[in-house]
């Protein structure tokens, strides 16, 4: 299977994870794409001054993979710079948020698979 993450549907997501502003969301793989225990493949694109909410996780792992763009990422309190080609881990059961504090999009891949 074959899908290019440039031209999955778009959706408009506002206030991700009680974030601020509007983020467009991509979803390229679901669940069902999957027999694994990956739940799902989205790009992202989160506009300068928006943000996804410092939230907590459950039993699963999530890579945010900076694609474009740069901001601040919280991971479990500590704040740090990320930039075009990082990839952060999100452990289970903990909590992060990413602000775009830039004049430019941030432009992620997002993969999260259960535990």
């Amino acid at each position: 299977m074959i899908r290019n993450f440039l031209k999955a549907e778009k959706q408009q997501q506002h206030s991700a994870h009680d974030g601020i502003g509007s983020v467009e969301l991509f979803e390229v793989f679901g669940r069902s794409d999957f027999q694994s225990s990956i739940d799902f493949i989205d790009r992202q694109v989160i506009p300068p001054k928006s943000t996804v909410g410092y939230h907590k996780h459950g039993n699963n792992e999530e890579l945010y993979i900076i694609l474009s763009g740069s901001g601040t990422m919280t991971i479990d309190g500590i704040e740090s710079k990320v930039t075009k080609g990082d990839i952060i881990k999100n452990k289970p059961f903990g909590e992060h948020g990413l602000v775009n504090d830039s004049d430019n999009d941030i432009e992620l891949l997002i993969i999260q698979v259960s535990m």
